[in-house]
């Protein structure tokens, strides 16, 4: 059985000493299952849609541990993929230095609203695309987002009542840092070990409840 994760540094094991200790390798472990984690650090939910779509007829698992609501990808003619908020230092500025202006002014200029909206709405098609093709997953967030005020906004009532809760785990006041909190971090505020240890404790009998380990 094949597993593919994705994710941002939470779930790619930033600050780790062995990044094959970090949750989705543990799981996988316990599952017996073979796994390809293509998180990465400061990773947008877009690019874990554009992930899954073009991954998931490959495995027959997918976990999607969701990142903030405000990072979303961007591609341009230079085929850059860039994910906002800009990370520094920007590789690409040779490429196409406008870039930088471009990021600066969607930062000065985007809408919560308007993203957290994006970020259900990312939510609802990715898990109505993996039940029409008949594919296994669960999802869980990895911080922020169940904190904003826009999680109890009224008007987000109509997106947020098509959310499967039954797949989606922790939904809709928990949290990897929910799950972690005690566990040591690192100086860039990120679980180690033993926080990743849990997460995967958590999921794989989560899993196990569902029956789809």
């Amino acid at each position: 059985m094949k597993l593919l994760t994705v994710g941002d540094s939470f779930t790619w094991g930033e600050e780790l000493t062995d990044k094959m200790s970090a949750w989705p390798y543990l799981l996988a472990n316990k599952l017996g299952y073979e796994v390809t984690n293509l998180a990465r650090p400061g990773s947008g939910n877009s690019r874990m849609v554009r992930n899954c779509i073009e991954q998931v007829n490959n495995y027959d698992m997918v976990i999607i541990a969701w990142s903030h609501f405000a990072r979303w990808e961007w591609a341009d003619q230079t085929g850059i993929y860039d994910v906002w908020p800009g990370c520094s230092p920007l590789p690409h500025e040779a490429v196409a230095p406008w870039r930088k202006y471009l990021i600066d002014h969607v930062n000065w200029n985007h809408d919560d609203r308007y993203l957290y909206r994006q970020y259900l709405i990312n939510i609802i098609l990715l898990q109505t695309y993996l039940k029409a093709n008949d594919k296994r997953y669960l999802m869980v967030d990895a911080f922020g987002n169940h904190q904003h005020e826009e999680r109890t906004n009224p008007k987000n009532i109509d997106l947020i009542e098509q959310i499967d809760r039954d797949y989606f785990l922790g939904w809709p006041d928990q949290s990897l840092m929910e799950w972690t909190n005690g566990t040591k971090q690192g100086p860039g505020r990120h679980f180690l070990e033993d926080g990743h240890s849990k997460v995967a404790e958590l999921i794989y009998n989560y899993m196990e409840e569902l029956c789809l380990s």
